[in-house]
């Protein structure tokens, strides 16, 4: 199980609006500054990457928390948990990735939840969790 130790969640929340709330002005200010029939392969590619990036981190599907090096996406996390209730649940870190395993007795399976550092693009403001 995770149990975050440093950090809120709400503030985490609060922080990552703010980044996409400017990342989405910019956005919008390109878009009407530059017409589509003007825009350059690489400002396509561009525009692409970062709808992606506000795409990929919505408010409401993601709040990565940070577990030793990695970060993962802590309300997917939370969702697979409350499915395995009567469940037997073990957490450990493998290979830049948490793998939940779980069984009971007629089922069994495992989750893993695999790094988003790379995507987080220099925020760093996201709270830390333990695997208790």
């Amino acid at each position: 199980m995770l149990t975050i130790v440093e950090g809120s969640l709400d503030e985490a929340k609060q922080e990552m609006k703010l980044v996409l709330k400017t990342v989405q002005s910019r956005l919008s200010k390109y878009k009407r500054s530059v017409k589509p029939s003007k825009r350059t392969e690489k400002d396509k590619s561009l525009l692409k990457y970062w709808e992606n990036f506000l795409r990929f981190f919505r408010v409401s599907q993601m709040a990565p928390v940070f577990v030793d090096n990695i970060c993962i996406n802590y309300m997917l996390y939370q969702r697979f948990m409350k499915k395995l209730k009567g469940y037997q649940v073990e957490c450990y870190l493998d290979n830049n990735k948490l793998i939940i395993h779980y069984s009971n007795k007629m089922h069994n399976g495992k989750l893993e939840l695999y790094d988003i550092t790379d995507k987080l693009e220099g925020m760093n403001f996201f709270p830390r969790a333990e695997i208790k």
